[in-house]
C-alpha cells in the first residue's frame, strides 16, 4: 500500500465519520502513551517510544447498547534494539502513521465510570527513522578510519519495509465519560525486513481525553 492509497483511506474515513457526527453517534478526542516495542525474532530486545494522535469512537446503539467502533491515526515510534553493552548497541527507530480500527464493547459501571475492550487490525506506513549503532568499540573506529555518522535510513532498499500490518487488543477505563486509561497490544502479521520472517511487536499504555 502506498501513501496515495493511504491518504484517501483517510480521506474516506474522513467522510464516513461526518456523516456519523451528523447522527450524533461520533466522539472525537486525542491521545498519547508510551511504547513498549520490539521484534518477533529472538536476539532482540524491547525499547521505549511513544504514540501520539488523534482518535474517534463511533457508537453501535443500533446493534447491541455498548458497542462501539474505535478508530484513530497515530504518530507511533515502534522498533528494537541489540544492546551489546558499552561496547555497541543498535537501536532501530522507525516511526509510522497507524491506523487501527476496533470493534469494541463498553460497559457502563456508573454514569462517571465504565470499563471497556476493543480488538481489530491496523494499518501502518513507515514516514521516516534511523538505525543508530553507538559505543566504545564504534567510537573507536570512527576514530581510527574517520567519519562522524553512524546512523542510517531504517527503510528502503535491503533495510525495513514501509508498510505494515496488524492485529491488535486494547483494555481500559472511563471517567466522566471523557478520560480514558488503557493498556494494549499490537501483532504485526507481515514481515517488516524481507526473507526475515520478523514481525513488528508493541505493547501500548495510553492516555485518551475526548472533546
Amino acid at each position: 500500500m502506498n501513501m496515495k492509497k493511504v491518504l484517501l483511506l483517510i480521506a474516506m474515513l474522513t467522510v464516513s465519520l461526518a456523516s456519523i457526527n451528523a447522527q450524533g453517534n461520533l466522539r472525537w478526542g486525542v491521545t498519547v502513551g508510551m511504547n513498549c516495542s520490539n521484534f518477533s525474532i529472538t536476539g532482540f530486545d524491547s525499547k521505549v517510544g511513544f504514540h501520539a494522535g488523534v482518535k474517534a469512537e463511533v457508537g453501535l446503539p443500533q446493534f447491541s447498547d455498548g458497542l462501539y467502533l474505535d478508530m484513530g491515526a497515530l504518530l507511533t515510534l515502534k522498533g528494537a534494539k541489540v544492546d551489546g553493552g558499552s561496547a555497541a548497541t543498535i537501536k532501530f527507530n522507525p516511526y509510522y502513521l497507524e491506523i487501527p480500527v476496533h470493534l469494541g464493547y463498553k460497559y457502563a459501571v456508573n454514569e462517571n465510570f465504565a470499563i471497556f475492550g476493543n480488538a481489530g487490525p491496523y494499518v501502518a506506513i513507515g514516514l521516516f527513522g534511523k538505525a543508530k549503532i553507538k559505543g566504545d568499540l564504534i567510537d573507536d573506529i570512527i576514530d581510527e578510519y574517520g567519519g562522524d555518522d553512524n546512523s542510517t535510513n531504517v527503510f528502503g532498499d535491503d533495510a525495513m519495509k514501509r508498510f505494515d500490518f496488524g492485529l491488535g487488543l486494547k483494555a481500559g477505563v472511563e471517567f466522566n465519560q471523557k478520560f480514558q486509561i488503557s493498556i494494549g497490544y499490537d501483532w504485526g502479521l507481515i514481515e517488516n525486513i524481507k526473507d526475515s520472517g520478523n514481525k513488528n511487536r508493541n505493547l501500548m499504555i495510553s492516555l485518551g481525553c475526548f472533546f
